[in-house]
């Protein structure tokens, strides 16, 4: 996927936004946000590891009051930023910006901390009747811009940037905000929690209420209209949630798996986002269906609240390991032969349909009766597909492969996170980095020679060979030792 638009990113001075166009892949858009963004921000004063702030704190700051958040994806922080900063600056108002657009990009992944997504800005007003006029004024500048919603605080107005929630201002003697505590009318302390229901105390009244008019919560795990009730939540970050659900559209209702995209969740440099991934994965599963893999029927799409909702097969079975365990209790070559063999083949086949899966993992194999099933494809692009960012699981990929500019033509992913499984469960760890260092798990394992060799091929990784499999790089697992 080519990108070729018109970005509007910061200059040195944060009230002004200057346009270039960006007619290359999608690392490059990320490259030239990053050095605009490092221009922009390098003025402000004070920096830690993660943030800039506008000054330093004050005695006559408060230690408590209304946070004002502003959200932002990676493509529109610089828009933002140009827009809100001046009216921050004219009240000379301490607020806080990334170091880096990449670390927006991890905030708003809410794996490190699911109730921080979307906390592009965060603002200090001194009173209440500022943070009010404060929060009007910059919903009226980042009208129509685009950002992910804030879970847990309280939207502004509807599809607004501006959010806000009753809190600490400053850190705690450890350094971190989540442990901090605020104090009621009476004196007493409580817990400063990031949790749904608590951005307005019990003992205070919302001031913003008159003047934010409608707004928008955020709606995780809610009922998805008459059809759809999920119960059990498999997973949340800011891209989406996955659930398990009752089904009420058939008699007997059934249960049912339902992928959500959020809009602007987790928005990547070529400017897709968990709406567009979801609907890209529909995609993808009717036509591994097609070429008969055995992934998930998709039962039903639909838009809900501005999100993408994908209703899938429940498939039975277990995975080849839960999501928490990172190494098989019990290993064996032979076992991890078979899994070789059957992964392989299911991996050709998918390989032969145009695809390349980007996320082979255990915890995306499912077995049940001998039979394996695959699932989740929101990161599956084309085979010769370049122009996109490099998308792969922790511990599955090359050292290093995140980083590379654009993803190389072929299936280096998917033989690669093969070659680690096969190595986990023949010697019940993950492979070392170097040759040399698998020698001793091989070893001890009794791993035969035909497979380590086997795995060795899957596990090497040259950023400039193609690795289409048009030279003789054909799945490895299908080679075995002649009787």
């Amino acid at each position: 996927m080519h990108v070729s638009r018109i970005i509007s990113p910061p200059c040195a001075d944060l009230g002004r936004s200057q346009e270039i166009r960006v007619g290359s892949s999608p690392m490059a858009v990320r490259s030239a946000l990053e050095q605009r963004w490092l221009r922009q921000v390098k003025n402000l004063p004070l920096v830690d590891v993660h943030w800039r702030y506008s000054r330093a704190p004050r005695l006559n700051d408060p230690v408590q009051g209304w946070k004002i958040h502003v959200s932002a994806t990676p493509l529109s922080a610089g828009e933002v930023v140009s827009r809100v900063s001046p009216i921050l600056f004219r009240r000379d108002l301490l607020f806080k910006v990334p170091v880096r657009l990449e670390l927006l990009a991890h905030v708003n992944m809410g794996i490190p901390a699911f109730s921080q997504i979307g906390k592009f800005i965060t603002v200090y007003p001194r009173s209440t009747a500022e943070a009010v006029d404060l929060a009007r004024r910059l919903r009226t500048a980042t009208r129509e811009l685009p950002g992910p919603e804030i879970p847990f605080d309280v939207s502004y107005g509807k599809r607004s940037l501006v959010y806000y929630r009753y809190g600490s201002f400053r850190r705690s003697g450890k350094g971190s905000p989540a442990d901090g505590v605020i104090i009621d009318l009476a004196g007493r302390s409580h817990p400063d929690r990031r949790a749904s229901g608590h951005a307005v105390p019990r003992w205070l009244s919302d001031p913003f209420q008159k003047s934010r008019g409608q707004s928008d919560r955020t709606h995780v795990g809610a009922a998805l209209g008459p059809d759809y009730i999920p119960f059990k939540v498999i997973s949340q970050r800011g891209k989406g949630g996955v659930y398990q659900a009752v089904d009420l559209s058939v008699s007997p209702a059934r249960l049912v798996i339902i992928k959500e995209g959020r809009k602007h969740g987790e928005t990547n440099w070529d400017s897709q986002d968990g709406y567009a991934r979801i609907k890209h994965e529909g995609r993808v599963l009717r036509d591994l269906r097609a070429a008969g893999l055995p992934v998930p029927e998709v039962i039903r799409e639909f838009s809900w609240n501005r999100n993408r909702y994908l209703v899938l097969e429940k498939i039975p079975g277990r995975s080849l390991l839960p999501t928490h365990q990172k190494n098989p209790v019990k290993s064996s070559w032979r076992r991890a032969q078979r899994i070789l063999d059957r992964l392989g083949a299911l991996l050709s086949i998918l390989h032969a349909a145009g695809w390349v899966w980007r996320d082979c993992k255990p915890s995306h194999v499912l077995i049940r009766k001998g039979e394996m099933s695959l699932i989740d494809f929101e990161g599956a692009c084309p085979v010769n597909e370049t122009q996109v960012p490099p998308w792969s699981s922790p511990n599955y990929s090359p050292l290093g492969y995140d980083k590379i500019f654009s993803r190389l033509a072929g299936h280096l992913e998917d033989d690669y996170a093969l070659g680690i499984i096969a190595f986990q469960f023949a010697t019940g760890q993950l492979p070392s980095l170097s040759r040399r260092g698998r020698a001793g798990p091989y070893k001890r394992a009794g791993v035969p020679g035909f497979f380590r060799d086997n795995v060795e091929r899957l596990l090497r990784f040259n950023r400039r060979n193609d690795s289409t499999g048009t030279s003789d790089r054909r799945n490895p697992a299908l080679y075995r030792p002649r009787g």
